[in-house]
């Protein structure tokens, strides 16, 4: 073992911890903004979680830096170079020695050490920081508490907790019909402010939520603070004459309070549940009708689609082989389990499963910004299938271009509305997933039920294929016509498999 490989072997340790450190401090800094505050991720996820998040994160920083210092620009001829100058005490010749391959890894080095650090819009580095946040549901679980929260309706407030809130006012300012009262009334909004507050301090009562309360960013003080402000001049309001000015103020004060006690109960609420039944079980007791639609485990619907999308091409293929040897050309047979199986598979799955999954990453975004509860969003189904049409079209285009037709150079946008055609399946199974992913089932739900029900939607499916695809395949040459009866019983299979498998679970709550 030589000097220049323990050197350079404690160069790399010392990086690597820098490199722990400072993704540490970098997952720690990312804020979540709710309402006009930033709020800090890590109280809207159990500590484990979070943890788990901050090594996953770190860890990887740590193998990307390994990556660059040992494969792609190594630091060893550097460290070489400057062991051996040094041991000869040719300063000098060191610094003549240095060229482009000695120094641009060590700028490589000091640029990732600065990205990681770097919190602006345009490292790319946060990317990859954020997206971890996302896959520990850290930033989207809070959002969407704090949105059930801020846009809750009181309901099934009893009278021993209006008179609890009333108790705990410095001076009484909430009358028993202020509950009632239409939403955007000063009397409701201050009622709706009395409930949040009454429910945090239930959990300031328990001290393993103590270290939530004494954390500044969510502001505990100045909501007790403002909060017994707030009475005072709800009070005086309600005996002065009416006043639009003052009654306008008024309101923007108490939705500022809302906000700020959304934030603080939001994180209350995530950090103290054990589940995700029982985070939106706390927030229905707040608003009555809050249900929450997020999927769950949405890669798990991904691989299933897929799988569907590779067994309807290997069942449809297969079986539409054996029919045509047997009762259409038996005297020009087809071979079975060919590489062009495999083939259409390969074609197949972004032609359908990346439109599908384009789908759930928009409704995943979609609902990250939703603000009111919406059973049925029509607009956004109109949205996919279009998305779906021109995903999958393009896809067509460039697989049929290139392999079927075996063109080297094609115009695109010719080529494309050429093959819209293929694109109508796809735009129709992309709406029905989205439709489909806004009607949860039961997880309790009978057996016999669920395979009646998947059947049902695998021939209907199977039937509009059918009837799509004979449109779609019309001008194949009659050579062709071995090709056209297996694209057509093939897709009876991949879209009826497609429809059977839109089958979606969520943490949704029944009223």
């Amino acid at each position: 073992m030589t000097v220049e490989f323990l050197i350079n072997l404690v160069v790399q340790i010392l990086g690597t911890g820098a490199v722990f450190f400072l993704a540490y401090r970098s997952f720690q800094k990312r804020r979540i903004q709710l309402g006009n505050e930033p709020t800090l991720p890590e109280y809207f996820v159990r500590r484990s979680i979070y943890w788990i998040g901050i090594a996953s994160y770190c860890t990887l920083m740590a193998v990307l830096y390994g990556l660059l210092t040992w494969l792609w620009l190594p630091l060893a001829p550097l460290v070489t170079l400057i062991v051996k100058n040094l041991q000869a005490g040719e300063l000098v010749n060191l610094l003549n020695s240095l060229d482009g391959s000695t120094i641009m890894p060590l700028i490589a080095v000091g640029l990732f050490l600065f990205f990681i650090a770097w919190e602006s819009k345009f490292n790319p580095l946060l990317v990859l920081r954020d997206s971890i946040h996302d896959a520990f549901a850290i930033p989207t679980k809070a959002v969407e508490v704090y949105n059930a929260l801020i846009t809750s309706r009181l309901s099934a407030v009893d009278d021993g907790l209006k008179a609890q809130i009333n108790s705990r006012l410095l001076v009484p300012s909430v009358d028993p019909g202020d509950f009632e009262k239409s939403s955007a009334t000063v009397e409701y909004k201050w009622a709706h402010n009395c409930l949040l507050f009454d429910q945090i301090q239930n959990y300031a009562n328990q001290s393993s939520f103590r270290r939530l309360f004494s954390e500044p960013s969510l502001k505990w003080g100045e909501i007790c603070i403002s909060y017994n402000a707030m009475s005072e001049k709800v009070v005086v309001w309600k005996k002065a004459e009416p006043h639009y000015t003052k009654t306008v103020n008024l309101i923007k004060e108490l939705d500022h309070l809302t906000g700020l006690l959304c934030r603080l109960l939001a994180s209350l609420v995530v950090f103290g549940s054990a589940s995700e039944n029982e985070i939106w079980a706390n927030v229905k007791q707040l608003g009555g009708n809050v249900h929450e639609t997020r999927l769950k485990h949405t890669y798990k619907y991904i691989l299933q689609f897929t799988a569907a999308t590779a067994i309807g091409v290997m069942l449809g293929r297969e079986i539409s082989v054996s029919l045509h040897n047997a009762f259409l050309f038996p005297d020009k047979p087809l071979a079975h389990f060919s590489y062009t199986t495999l083939r259409w598979i390969a074609y197949a799955i972004p032609m359908w499963v990346l439109p599908i999954a384009l789908v759930f990453i928009a409704r995943t975004l979609a609902f990250r910004h939703q603000r009111e509860q919406s059973d049925r969003s029509y607009g956004f189904y109109m949205t996919m299938m279009i998305v779906g049409f021109v995903v999958s079209t393009s896809v067509s285009t460039f697989v049929l271009e290139l392999t079927f037709y075996h063109r080297e150079s094609f115009d695109f946008l010719e080529s494309f509305i050429q093959h819209m055609r293929w694109g109508i399946l796809p735009a129709l199974v992309c709406g029905f997933v989205a439709y489909r992913m806004d009607t949860p089932v039961s997880e309790s739900e009978a057996l016999g039920k669920l395979i009646t029900d998947a059947a049902l939607r695998f021939l209907g499916w199977g039937s509009v294929a059918v009837t799509i695809m004979l449109y779609a395949t019309d001008d194949l040459i009659i050579q062709k016509t071995n090709l056209r009866f297996t694209l057509v019983v093939t897709a009876f299979f991949v879209i009826g498999l497609l429809g059977a498998s839109a089958r979606f679970k969520t943490a949704r709550l029944d009223d």
